[in-house]
């Protein structure tokens, strides 16, 4: 007789836990809270227009991305290497001269940090090129900023550059984020490309979910506890299981584990619609005044013209950590960054997203498959176990399945 198995959570690290169930014979049950699958990778369609919630990007080089994703079939439209960067009244491009040999004078010449800065990345890019992931996740004891600053980059290119751009991706100002999860995310950005699907970032989860033909999907059903060989749901539903995979956080869920309450960042991101575009490339907008409450934005409409309607253009803004603003105040501030009064933005939705990334005590690339057994039945997948990325929760969702096997 088959093993009874149920997994909890619908989300990346879920369905690649129920591929491999599939592939070994299973036919598991994924319970989710909510009324579709993508935990935290979903897209809403407002007006015409595909938002995102919370601004993500995939990154083209992350190793599980390319096992998992058939990626010519997600119509990847890639962003510009680089950024537009506004400081003090002024905006300069800081591109990629390696790939895109046009873009080497302005940026040679933009006031973004030195020439011996600016070698210093190239450095580092070729550096962190030559170096296994894995390998970059064996020390974490300095932070990105105490990592930066131990380089020799200078203050200027500190915080017109990294704070705003990593401050983004690590969704904190301070650059607390260990220097290995910098070390990677920028190793992935130098080999690959940040892109996004044609019609929003959930065309991933529809790719991860559509071969799932032996899974059972119950939606918004509420798991409130799991006990060892059964679970309970919110509506007082008991259900046995033979292997449990919990592929969300588990402190709430397992009473051993409950009062251990997991630390969480998140963003406030918003959605405009606007009758021109203020950027006029797939390129990300850095903000780096620290009065300024918007972190980035970007033309969302200008990588991939599908995210909007036609003859619209979609601006998506990211505030920086802890800051929250009107959409009023939000609007007149880009206005003031590209210096176009005649620039109309129409507010199309506001995102607050409080567990946008687990904060992960001791970063790992990796883990032996053991450790991701809670008990010899419930057994724990997601990013929050090795380090916070797409590529974390598809290598759990793989790895927990191969420990269920054994």
């Amino acid at each position: 007789m088959k093993k009874k198995i149920i997994i909890v959570g619908a989300g990346v690290a879920g369905l690649v836990a129920a591929r491999h169930c599939e592939e070994a014979g299973y036919q598991p049950l994924i319970l989710e809270a909510d009324d579709r699958a993508g935990g935290r990778v979903k897209t809403d369609l407002v007006s015409g227009f595909s938002l995102d919630r919370g601004f993500q990007v995939l990154l083209t080089e992350y190793r599980e991305v390319q096992r998992y994703l058939d990626l010519p079939a997600l119509q990847l439209h890639r962003f510009q290497p680089g950024a537009l960067i506004f400081s003090a009244g002024r905006s300069f491009q800081f591109g990629d001269p390696l790939r895109n040999p046009a873009q080497l004078w302005s940026t040679l010449i933009a006031p973004v940090g030195s020439l011996w800065d600016k070698f210093k990345i190239w450095q580092l890019t070729q550096e962190l090129s030559k170096t296994p992931p894995e390998k970059l996740f064996e020390h974490n004891s300095l932070s990105t900023l105490e990592f930066l600053q131990q380089r020799g980059f200078s203050k200027r290119i500190i915080e017109q550059f990294f704070r705003p751009f990593f401050g983004g991706i690590f969704l904190e100002n301070e650059l607390q984020t260990p220097a290995s999860m910098f070390c990677f995310v920028f190793k992935m950005f130098g080999k690959g490309y940040a892109a996004i699907p044609e019609r929003g970032m959930e065309q991933i989860i529809t790719q991860l979910q559509a071969p799932l033909t032996h899974t059972t999907f119950r939606y918004n059903t509420r798991v409130s506890q799991v006990l060892n060989d059964h679970l309970l749901t919110t509506s007082g539903e008991r259900l046995d299981f033979d292997k449990v995979i919990i592929a969300t956080v588990p402190e709430a869920l397992v009473p051993g584990l409950q009062g251990q309450q997991r630390a969480f960042r998140g963003t406030y991101n918003l959605y405009f619609s606007a009758n021109f575009s203020p950027i006029q490339a797939p390129l990300i907008a850095l903000v780096a005044d620290a009065d300024n409450p918007i972190n980035s934005f970007c033309v969302l409409s200008e990588v991939s013209k599908n995210y909007a309607p036609k003859g619209k253009n979609l601006i998506s803004v990211t505030l920086k950590a802890n800051t929250d603003a009107a959409p009023a105040t939000i609007a007149e501030a880009i206005k003031t960054l590209v210096k176009r009064p005649d620039l109309e933005l129409e507010h199309l939705a506001s995102y607050y997203i409080p567990q946008a990334l687990p904060i992960v005590e001791e970063l790992r690339y990796e883990i032996p498959n053991t450790q991701y057994a809670l008990t010899d039945r419930i057994i724990l997948a997601g990013d929050h176990l090795l380090n916070p990325s797409l590529d974390a929760a598809m290598r759990s969702g793989r790895e927990c399945v191969d420990l269920l096997m054994h």
